[in-house]
């Protein structure tokens, strides 16, 4: 039991310190889901949008999503989520850890 207790306060003491990002890259052609379905996906995971970045690439788009708010486990559901609206949408996701400044010690 101290070994969970000792953990939870060095995770709730990181937590204070840092926050924790998600960037989802997703290539999708034409004729897949527009970016309405991808901000209702989004929003159903209370996932905060902090940065969208669309760029087309020939007959595709490419969506660099970034998104706070949600932790790891909640980020990877939101992957599945994502690519499950269409069989041919690749979905990469990179977690980030931010050191935040303005976090007392």
């Amino acid at each position: 039991m101290t070994t969970q207790t000792t953990l939870s306060q060095e995770t709730s003491a990181l937590e204070q310190q840092f926050r924790m990002t998600h960037t989802f890259h997703l290539s999708l052609g034409a004729s897949q889901p527009a970016a309405g379905q991808l901000e209702s996906t989004l929003k159903s995971a209370n996932a905060r949008v902090d940065k969208w970045l669309i760029m087309r690439r020939g007959g595709s788009y490419e969506h660099s999503i970034t998104v706070g708010g949600i932790g790891e486990a909640s980020a990877r559901a939101l992957r599945k989520a994502l690519a499950s609206l269409n069989q041919e949408i690749k979905v990469h996701v990179e977690h980030m850890l931010h050191f935040d400044r303005s976090a007392k010690a």
